[in-house]
């Protein structure tokens, strides 16, 4: 049945509203806040290496995810994928904890992305508002949107709905006014020097793919829902595949749009690249309009991942394998209060940062666990467990994997400094923390060995 409630949980979401949710988790602010950072780490049309490299990334994980999720279609996503793959009760229990340590810095870190992209483009339209309270903005709404989400989830997914149309009318309206400047060579952007200030080719790639990846992250989010969907194993791997199709399209026909009108130098260095594009196509009036939908947009992401990455603690919390406070569910409407507060207040904090520390945080602390990891775990589980049922195969095997794997190899060793340092230190203190948590609750790998 439609409502079917499932562990707590209420299967109410179908295909589009799913797709909605996707889509909106994926674009979110991330493009209109990244684009002039991508421009100055590769130098003007050169920067569509990276989104084409980016896409070729999420369409390859995003296959290897597809398959998992049509297997082990449960809440949590990631986490559940991990676990089975590795072993509930030895490998798996370790790796999927490490999953859910991260998820506890990457997720608010992923929401006050958005809650910053948010105040920045809010000075184009209130110009006067001190530079020192867009912090206090960006964390405020963190707030708010979390309170937004304390309801029913058959009413959220009505609402991604009308969300999603505000994403791609503001997405429209940009490539829309800029077809018309388009020419042939606007596509030949392998043609274009490279900026004096990227560097090295090999070194503004890997910093501009950093950031490329970044906007497309999400694409995995409708895993996260598995059990408040409505025929998951078919309809998971669809909304994956549409949603990545589409949004790379998008955002390489907003790339070429913007650079048609926009001297590089000029979009690398506005902090509201995309109004200020706009203001030069079609005038002032309209740029203001648009810059209410890309507010708009940051407002549909926060929500979209807030609601995501709460089902994840949820899931965690209910099978025993992080705190158990986040299992509590709401005893009429069924959504996760104490995962929903606890993402919620801890975006608030990290929307005090600055906004490239954010990106690059969040890219370091997810790159091994859970990437890397899940790819290896989609191997695991076709070598280990070939009577899996699997309604869903991940088109060209193994290729789609290699890629993927060596793709975030590639984006790992970016020259950001500090960059592989964050992701080494929150997996080693989340070791640290299961191991003295595993030892207290005699768990593996301290579990009692079995008397002779």
């Amino acid at each position: 049945m439609a409502g079917e409630a499932h562990g707590g949980l209420r299967r109410e979401i179908g295909f589009w509203q799913a797709t909605s949710l996707n889509v909106i988790d994926m674009v979110g602010i991330g493009p209109f806040v990244t684009l002039p950072l991508i421009l100055h780490a590769m130098g003007g049309g050169q920067a569509l290496w990276a989104w084409l490299l980016a896409a070729l990334l999420a369409i390859s994980d995003g296959l290897v995810t597809a398959e998992l999720s049509a297997q082990l279609p449960k809440a949590g996503g990631s986490y559940a994928f991990l676990r089975e793959a590795f072993g509930p009760a030895t490998w798996g229990k370790l790796i999927s904890f490490l999953f859910l340590f991260q998820v506890v810095f990457s997720a608010p870190l992923s929401i006050a992305s958005g809650a910053i992209g948010f105040s920045k483009y809010l000075r184009f339209i209130v110009p006067d508002v001190p530079v020192g309270w867009e912090p206090f903005i960006a964390s405020a709404l963190c707030l708010l949107m979390t309170a937004l989400l304390f309801r029913r989830i058959g009413s959220i997914g009505k609402f991604s709905i009308v969300l999603w149309a505000g994403v791609l009318l503001a997405l429209g309206l940009v490539i829309g006014f800029g077809l018309p400047h388009l020419k042939p060579e606007s596509f030949a952007f392998w043609r274009t020097e490279l900026n004096p200030m990227a560097g090295a080719a090999d070194t503004g790639l890997r910093v501009a793919l950093l950031l490329a990846v970044y906007d497309y992250l999400g694409y995995y989010n409708v895993c996260y829902l598995a059990e408040e969907i409505k025929e998951p194993t078919k309809t998971i791997p669809r909304v994956i595949v549409v949603s990545i199709l589409l949004v790379a399209v998008l955002y390489i026909l907003m790339n070429v749009c913007v650079l048609a009108v926009l001297p590089a130098s000029e979009a690398m260095t506005s902090s509201s690249t995309v109004s200020l594009y706009m203001e030069r196509v079609a005038g002032r009036p309209l740029a203001l309009f648009v810059t209410v939908l890309i507010l708009w947009t940051a407002f549909a992401s926060i929500f979209s991942l807030t609601l995501g990455y709460s089902r994840i603690l949820w899931a965690a919390g209910r099978d025993g394998n992080f705190f158990s406070a986040f299992a509590r569910l709401h005893p009429r409407d069924g959504y996760p209060y104490v995962a929903l507060a606890a993402l919620g207040l801890l975006a608030s904090v990290f929307a005090f940062l600055d906004l490239k520390t954010v990106v690059r945080a969040i890219i370091s602390i997810r790159a091994i666990i859970p990437f890397m990891a899940q790819i290896i775990a989609a191997f695991v589980l076709r070598t280990t467990r070939p009577d899996l049922e699997r309604p869903f195969r991940m088109w060209l095997y193994p290729l789609p994997a290699v890629i993927a794997l060596s793709l975030w190899g590639f984006v790992l060793f970016s020259p950001e400094k500090g960059f592989k340092m964050t992701g080494l230190v929150v997996v080693g203190a989340g070791l640290l923390v299961y191991l003295l948590r595993a030892r207290s609750a005699a768990e593996w790998p301290f579990t009692p060995r079995a008397s002779a």
